[in-house]
């Protein structure tokens, strides 16, 4: 491109200064820069007061602007080519620089990996050196122990050691401690040396250990009586150095005023806590625990924080020393304590001493909880005293320690089968006294040897399945049932013999108890075992000796009813009660029991085969006395049915009466029915009221049927029958059973072939449900019309017997349906 020929126009300095670079530094707006070019250009013409626009000064201004800006994008194009070149020199320059300082680091590397190598070969000379020197020091150490110790035996020897001597009474309290070191290095030679020209030596060694021995000792003791710490630190020192220690501790502890103040328990003193009776009261709360034993644990945590100081200040080995202390409060004042407590508790009941100890097991480990808080003072004595000694002492941690106490404490109580047993025989106590009355009832007024029959056989039954799980203090209690001697004085009534559920609830509350109880005692490995076998006690006495024995009272009173009176209708209610007390197991099962053995699949299988078991032998044995109740019921129907008279359906002229409602029998059946089924309501719900009004409704229209076969009929009497049927109808509807509705009203309708002439006896019968019945079905019910024969009846039967002779007989249907079985009482899951 050629390059632009000068022009004439000239920017004006403020033109060219904004055509500088620094005017496109940092942050640049063109539309600022194009206005800032225009602006002088429009100030002039705004001078002017020109109104029309010329474009030639814009042109101008922009044009000679532009050559600006391109000489200048010149300049910076060059400018910019030449600090490129610059940079890549400095590049180059520095990467040879790099390169030198990085051969210069290996070469520093090298000769520190050197370096480090001779170090180690120098280290590992030098620990050998000083393995080497050690040895050496150790056995000239020795050496010069040795030489030392031969100088004293042969002292002794010569019949005195002035030496040791010395050293006890010249260089005082470090001078016993280190006497007592070498008399002990000395007693160690002279079991070694057994010669006989040794044995003034050895006896004089022995003399000088007892009467050292005897000293520190007399000085601990005497320090003690003045409680002056600093005298007993040092004995025990001495002591320690000397055999242990063990005698000194043995004193300390032997003596201690806690010791003395606890030594016996008043056996004779009554127990101090609030309403002790409630402790053998079953349904009562658990009373706290005996104040003596509350005061007890409280000295205890104020004399052991004490004495962990005292120890520590005392002893170089605290933590050895405050064991066995602690030790000797758990063996003889709480042991003995405790042991007495739970004496008078059995003396009382099984019960009180259960609850005892477990008030005494959890106030025991509040106890060692707050025991276990020493240790830290303990760690502060050892490392106070211990250095220096030379006396190796091991010790396990004060927890573990205070634990293992805590479980020797109850060993004798919890030990095997121990509680187990324990706890059986306390439910089995409580459950006898609980269920006397009831259990007495049933042997005087039901028949001492049934009752200990059904016991009996169930009892068996439960020993074979369980040979090696029933515990025998639960066979043996089973078995007072064969010894009923104790039951046949008491006074009952007919209430002891019902079934009741806030009794049930109180069992099963006490049962809850003696889970939980076993949740505080046991270990959590022995918990699903141990309660599956309580389980099985209460299944046992609830399903065997309460509810079994309850619905074979209720079906042999059932049995022994005479038809000729009202049957009783309370065992219905006995199956409501049951009802409620399998729903009540069940949520105590569900709640209780099935947590707790879910951690053994062994024993939760078990359990609740066991538990399904109960159910099931609960709903046969339900279902067995409402199909008797049934049977009674039907039975009474038809012996009201039965008193119906020939003359009630055949009236003479003077004893027509139709103002009348019904029949006597039908009265009295349909008043029986509505107190059965107002029963009924109470005692069942859901389809157990249909199933079993069903049942009653469907048998005692079979009944019906059959009884309208037995009487001759006049038309008076047809009327009257009519009404009974109503009657009966009405009854039965109330019960809102569709099915029975239909049945009734099929025998409304067959009452109706009583009332209408003989000429419309035809369309009657092609009408309804008659319609649906074949006449040779209808002939029994027919031929009992008094004018049946008078009235040619019977003629219509030969002209109709071929048109319906393949008709089904719906009779024979409905009647089929009286053979119906009431098997499916369903209870509460």
């Amino acid at each position: 491109m050629a390059p632009r020929l000068p022009r004439p126009f000239e920017l004006n300095p403020d033109l060219k200064a904004a055509l500088r670079v620094e005017s496109f530094q940092g942050t640049f707006s063109s539309k600022a820069f194009i206005e800032k070019l225009s602006n002088g250009i429009i100030q002039t013409r705004i001078k002017e007061n020109s109104n029309t626009f010329d474009p030639k000064p814009f042109i101008r201004t922009f044009e000679s602007s532009l050559e600006e800006l391109e000489k200048l994008a010149s300049k910076m194009q060059k400018h910019t080519i030449e600090l490129e070149r610059e940079t890549q020199k400095e590049e180059l320059a520095f990467k040879k620089q790099v390169k030198e300082l990085g051969s210069g680091f290996e070469d520093v590397q090298s000769t520190l990996e050197s370096l480090d190598s001779r170090i180690s070969e120098v280290g590992s000379t030098a620990i050998r050196i000083g393995e080497k020197l050690e040895t050496a020091d150790k056995q000239r150490a020795r050496a010069v122990l040795s030489k030392k110790l031969m100088e004293y035996f042969m002292q002794f020897n010569d019949g005195r050691c002035p030496t040791l001597e010395s050293l006890m009474t010249q260089q005082g309290l470090e001078g016993q401690i280190e006497a007592a070191r070498i008399l002990r290095q000395l007693a160690v030679i002279s079991k070694e040396v057994d010669l006989p020209e040794t044995q003034v030596a050895r006896d004089g060694i022995e003399k000088f250990r007892e009467q050292f021995e005897t000293d520190m000792l007399s000085s601990f003791d005497k320090a003690y009586r003045q409680a002056d710490p600093k005298v007993m630190a040092h004995c025990a020192k001495a002591l320690l150095e000397f055999n242990g220690g063990h005698s000194c501790v043995q004193i300390y502890v032997n003596q201690h005023d806690f010791f003395m103040l606890h030594s016996k328990v008043n056996e004779s003193a009554p127990l101090e806590g609030p309403n002790h009776e409630d402790l053998t009261n079953p349904i009562a709360a658990i009373p706290p625990i005996d104040a003596g034993l509350i005061k007890l644990y409280d000295d205890i945590r104020t004399t052991v924080d004490q004495e962990a100081e005292i120890i520590s200040m005392v002893f170089p080995n605290p933590a050895a020393v405050f064991q066995v202390f602690i030790q000797r409060v758990f063996e003889q004042s709480i042991q003995q304590f405790i042991e007495t407590l739970l004496e008078r508790s059995q003396a009382k009941s099984t019960l009180a001493y259960l609850r005892t100890l477990l008030s005494i097991h959890e106030h025991t480990i509040l106890l060692v909880k707050d025991l276990k808080t020493c240790e830290d003072t303990l760690k502060v004595g050892i490392n106070s005293n211990v250095k220096g000694s030379n006396i190796s002492v091991t010790t396990q941690p004060l927890a573990q320690t205070l634990d293992r106490c805590l479980d020797d404490l109850f060993v004798p109580f919890l030990e095997g089968d121990r509680y187990l047993e324990k706890e059986l025989q306390s439910l089995c106590e409580i459950y006898d006294s609980m269920l006397a009355k009831f259990t007495a009832y049933q042997l005087q007024r039901r028949g001492g040897n049934k009752f200990r029959a059904i016991i009996t056989r169930t009892f068996n039954q439960i020993i074979d399945s369980n040979k090696n799980t029933l515990p025998p203090v639960v066979q043996e209690n089973f078995a007072t049932v064969k010894n009923p001697e104790k039951y046949q004085d008491m006074k009952v009534s007919d209430d002891d013999g019902a079934l009741s559920v806030e009794l049930v609830v109180k069992l099963l509350k006490i049962h809850a108890e003696s889970v939980l109880r076993s949740l505080g005692l046991l270990p959590v490995s022995g918990r699903p075992k141990h309660t599956a076998v309580l389980f099985q006690l209460l299944t046992d006495y609830i399903g065997m000796r309460y509810i079994d024995a309850a619905l074979d009272s209720a079906i042999e009173d059932l049995s022994a009813l005479d038809p000729k009176f009202p049957p009783d209708l309370r065992p219905m209610k006995r199956v409501k009660l049951v009802n409620g007390i399998i729903h009540l197991i069940q949520m105590h099962f569900q709640t209780t029991i099935l947590p707790l053995t879910v951690p053994s699949p062994q024993v939760y299988r078990d359990t609740v085969i066991q538990k399904n078991k109960l159910m099931a032998s609960v709903e046969a044995k339900a279902n067995a006395t409402i199909q008797k109740e049934i049977d009674v019921i039907l039975a009474w129907l038809e012996t009201c049915l039965g008193r119906q008279r020939k003359s009630d359906f055949k009236p003479k002229d003077d004893e027509i009466d139709l103002t009348g409602l019904a029949t006597k029998p039908c009265i009295d059946c349909c008043e029986f029915l509505r107190r059965m089924y107002e029963t009924t309501k109470k005692c069942f719900d859901g389809k157990n009221i249909e199933m079993f009004c069903s049942e009653v409704g469907v048998t005692f229209h079979g009944m019906l049927l059959e009884h309208f076969k037995k009487f001759q009929i006049s038309p008076v009497g047809g009327v009257l029958l009519t009404k009974d049927i109503a009657k009966y109808q009405e009854s039965v509807k109330m019960w809102n059973i569709p099915s029975l509705n239909e049945r009734f009203e099929m025998l409304r309708q067959l009452g109706n072939v009583f009332l209408v002439k003989p000429e419309i006896l035809p369309s009657v019968l092609n009408e309804g449900y008659l319609a649906k019945v074949d006449f040779k079905s209808m002939y029994p019910y027919l031929q009992m019309r008094v004018d049946f024969k008078t009235s040619k009846i019977d003629k219509l039967f030969d002209v109709n017997s071929g048109a319906s002779g393949g008709a089904v007989s719906r009779m024979a249907q409905l009647e089929d349906l009286t053979g119906a079985k009431f098997l499916n009482y369903a209870m509460h899951r």
